[in-house]
């Protein structure tokens, strides 16, 4: 069984937040996981290692430091941050950062960290918005944290790790985005693009990787026993990374539909999207012909009413029934209805530029209803 995959089936949710607890949690080393600081450590090491001369002091002998209980350092981990990036006399930008690792050393300062290292995690492509800025945004926004939170005249270093499903054309973009950002306005930050590891064995330094890593160290001695319920659940969590976390019921949808129809309905559906143009009425019925037609050209078998769950139109209030239990299941997110009173006329839609007046809903269980809902512009104008 895995409990993951279990509680994001049917009507439940696992979505990105949740996420990020879960890896903050296993990155404390004050939590009661039993992995102490050996998981926080492996998953530093890439961006400390490579930027050795701003972290010359957490370095010895080319690795990482001891940052255990027992060291000199104090760590500290915070999921949800929220930061101001800008502030005028009638607006204030904040942002949520997903996860602040801190190092605190006495030497250094009794009130700021050392060290920051701030953590935007993205568990689905889609929700990477593009020329949104929110990467540096954060970076900007933490940069004021530190900066109004103690009148010491002692800099914290400030890093970035933004971690992806994958090294995706769009990641890696909006990763490049951000380094000449940083360039242009002579931000000096150790930046590090990591990624979960859906794709099994895609690189080194994955989350997956590292897991798998620290697993095998203990199974053979090489480092302190783990819980046996932290090991079990270490290792249904890297399943459902591979999985791209998918719950068990997404995974025998999908796995049925690529054997039905060479791949699921809903890549059909996107690569629709990609063909079509962003404020042009589109004919529902065109979209569902050439769905159709494509699927029986490389299958040949025909698709059926059910096959269009219209969990793919953003304010289509049934698509609550259908797995999207968060607003921002961005591989969804692809079409609206300009009049929602008219089911038969849809738009492409695009999280950097989003409509006014059109609702986005999904399934909200503490709800009366059990549906969520807002205004576009509400969610996507500051790019969560």
């Amino acid at each position: 069984m895995n409990i993951f995959k279990v509680l994001s089936s049917n009507d439940g949710s696992i979505n990105e937040p949740n996420v990020s607890s879960f890896l903050a949690y296993l990155l404390d080393p004050n939590e009661n996981h039993g992995l102490g600081s050996k998981f926080v450590e492996s998953f530093l090491s890439p961006i400390v290692l490579t930027n050795q001369e701003q972290y010359k002091d957490l370095v010895y002998y080319n690795k990482i430091r001891d940052l255990s209980r027992n060291s000199k350092y104090e760590v500290r981990v915070q999921a949800e941050l929220k930061v101001i990036s800008s502030e005028t006399e009638n607006l204030k930008k904040t942002r949520d950062i997903d996860i602040v690792i801190e190092i605190f050393d006495p030497a250094f300062s009794d009130l700021l960290p050392k060290y920051s290292f701030c953590v935007e995690n993205k568990i689905k492509d889609g929700a990477i918005v593009k020329g949104d800025n929110q990467l540096f945004e954060e970076i900007v926004g933490l940069i004021n944290y530190y900066n109004n939170s103690s009148v010491e005249t002692a800099q914290t270093c400030i890093s970035f790790i933004f971690l992806t499903p994958s090294e995706s054309k769009r990641a890696v973009h909006e990763f490049n985005e951000l380094l000449a950002t940083l360039q242009e306005k002579s931000y000096s930050v150790p930046c590090l693009h990591m990624s979960w590891g859906e794709e099994q064995h895609s690189s080194d330094h994955t989350i997956a990787d590292l897991l798998c890593t620290l697993l095998q160290e203990e199974a053979v001695g090489k480092i302190e026993p783990i819980y046996d319920y932290t090991k079990h659940t270490i290792k249904s969590f890297i399943s459902f990374i591979y999985s791209g976390f998918k719950s068990y019921k997404e995974e025998k949808n999908l796995l049925n539909e690529k054997s039905d129809y060479g791949k699921p309905v809903i890549q059909y559906i996107k690569d629709f999207y990609d063909n079509s143009i962003s404020g042009v009425d589109i004919s529902h019925d065109d979209l569902k012909k050439w769905v159709s037609d494509k699927v029986k050209e490389v299958s040949g078998k025909t698709l059926k009413a059910a096959n269009f769950d219209k969990s793919y139109i953003v304010n289509d209030r049934n698509r609550k029934h259908y797995g999207v239990n968060n607003p921002f299941k961005m591989e969804k997110n692809l079409f609206y209805y300009p009049d929602e009173n008219n089911k038969k006329v849809i738009r492409k839609f695009e999280p950097s530029n989003p409509p006014t007046d059109i609702w986005i809903y999904w399934r909200e269980n503490e709800n009366p209803d059990s549906t969520g809902s807002a205004l576009l512009t509400e969610l996507f104008t500051i790019g969560e």
